[in-house]
């Protein structure tokens, strides 16, 4: 019977543990998450209160459209009422009203023609517009931190397993320097200098470790996500995400000067076809000229079209105080109205929205120039930062091999301690260098993209292929 207790008690044992062992691996699971490079970008626009915030301020301004409309629509009034008075009086446009009396009535109106209500739903047209072009602009920057986001954190990522790849390599190291003094092919010196950099590289990791999960934590906020939710990231790569510098043609004209420039030219272009910012300046320059224009047409009537009628009730017939025909009347009218002096207000009107016309001129005239000299700047960071990813790797590919010398002349002592830590340090310098290149041509390449408002990886593959055929034509051109 004891045997039998024990053997319960060892078989629900080893169910808990196997219990607790999937329970945890699920919990991992489900803590740990694949997000793809669009997927994220998408997932963040679905979910930023910024931007929905904003979407729901826009619908709202789109009413303003409606109400300027509704002027020009008809009007339509109903009154009624009831009144008791000592005797029978008089109105002029109901005329005698009974000491005790119902009155009804209903009134038409329609506008014919009125310049500057006209004028108003064009204008709130154009202000929508405009209005839409800074939710665009608003949405492309969530776009570009969360791109940016993104990047930081493959970033991070990789540095951490290139100093995960250098500390093997310490470690390596420290242990044949410990079997070299075990048989006295060495001094302890050696050793204490290898542990001293395996030290050094621990706390390398550590601190990476520590920015990944900051890094980790920025993009899960922006996700609405647990902050400690870890996330396996899709690769970048030139081909897939290096927008115009995906072409071949592209990639070799890049240490070109004049094709550089043509290259810059044609960013530029982008930058004045889509810039959500121009965009939206010229809907507030449109809907400034119409204000000129109906500022300019002070002197054209207004016309307006009206109708009515109404009935009045004895409710004491018996007193006789109205007469059978005086029951109500009807209306029918059209009215003009000119304003003919108003002290000049009309003139300085006129006046005062070409003033406003002339200074949203020069405000567009300079946001072109600036946001021209902020594309040029930024291209030609991004084409440095280009020509970089290659120079780094081959700098990474010559850091190898130079290791790989170091260390089999090390092996035999043709080569000293000091040789092999400083080919080693060179390998680990060359191989974050390759990163770096590759990660901060990709942020540089989203500000870009902020600039110029268009972010390929969110377009049609067939419209980017045309703008990517585009340009090469453009270079091929060039002789």
């Amino acid at each position: 019977m004891k045997n039998n207790n024990s053997l319960r008690f060892l078989c629900l044992k080893a169910f808990s543990v196997v219990f607790f062992i999937l329970t945890g691996f699920i919990v991992n699971a489900q803590e740990e998450r694949y997000l793809t490079w669009k997927g994220t970008i998408n997932n963040v626009l679905e979910q930023n209160p910024n931007l929905a915030s904003a979407k729901v301020n826009l619908e709202a301004a789109e009413a303003d459209i409606a109400i300027a409309r509704a002027n020009y629509l008809p009007g339509l009034n109903v009154l009624g009422s009831i009144s008791q008075s000592k005797t029978a009086t008089f109105s002029q446009t109901a005329g005698v009203i009974p000491s005790s009396a119902a009155l009804a009535g209903a009134s038409l109106s329609q506008m014919i023609y009125n310049e500057k209500k006209v004028a108003n739903i064009q204008i709130q047209k154009y202000l929508y517009a405009s209005q839409e072009e800074q939710f665009r602009n608003l949405r492309y920057n969530i776009i570009s931190g969360t791109g940016m986001s993104y990047v930081a954190l493959l970033f991070a990522n990789d540095l951490l397993s290139v100093q995960q790849e250098n500390i093997k390599i310490t470690e390596h190291n420290l242990k044949a320097a410990k079997d070299r003094f075990e048989v006295g092919s060495t001094n302890k010196q050696e050793v204490l200098r290898w542990q001293t950099q395996l030290y050094a590289d621990r706390q390398s990791i550590e601190s990476q470790k520590a920015l990944l999960i900051i890094r980790q934590g920025g993009l899960n906020q922006l996700l609405n996500s647990p902050i400690e939710t870890k996330n396996q990231l899709e690769k970048l790569t030139l081909e897939n995400n290096g927008f115009l510098f995906s072409s071949n043609l592209v990639a070799a004209s890049a240490s070109d000067e004049n094709k550089a420039m043509i290259i810059r030219d044609f960013f530029v272009e982008l930058g004045h076809a889509n810039s959500p910012v121009l965009a939206g300046i010229d809907q507030q320059l449109l809907a400034q000229n119409r204000q000129v224009q109906a500022n300019k047409r002070w002197a054209i009537p207004n016309f307006n079209a009206s109708a009515s009628a109404d009935a009045k009730f004895d409710l004491n017939p018996e007193e006789a105080e109205t007469t059978g025909n005086d029951v109500g009347f009807w209306k029918v009218g059209l009215t003009m109205y000119l304003p003919l002096l108003d002290g000049g207000a009309n003139i300085n009107k006129v006046k005062q929205s070409k003033l406003q016309m002339s200074a949203l001129e020069l405000h567009k005239n300079d946001l072109t120039t600036s946001l021209e000299q902020s594309i040029r700047a930024s291209v030609a960071v991004v084409i440095g930062d280009f020509l970089n990813i290659g120079y780094a790797k081959e700098q990474a590919a010559a850091a190898d091999m130079n290791y790989e010398l170091v260390n089999d002349s090390y092996m035999v002592g043709e080569s000293s301690l000091l040789d092999l830590l400083d080919a080693q340090n060179q390998k680990l310098a060359a191989n974050i260098a390759s990163r770096v290149a590759l990660y901060t041509f990709f942020n540089d390449l989203l500000a870009v993209e902020l600039a110029i408002g268009y972010f390929p990886f969110l377009q049609p593959k067939e419209e980017v292929d045309a703008l990517i055929h585009n340009l090469e034509l453009r270079l091929m051109d060039l002789k």
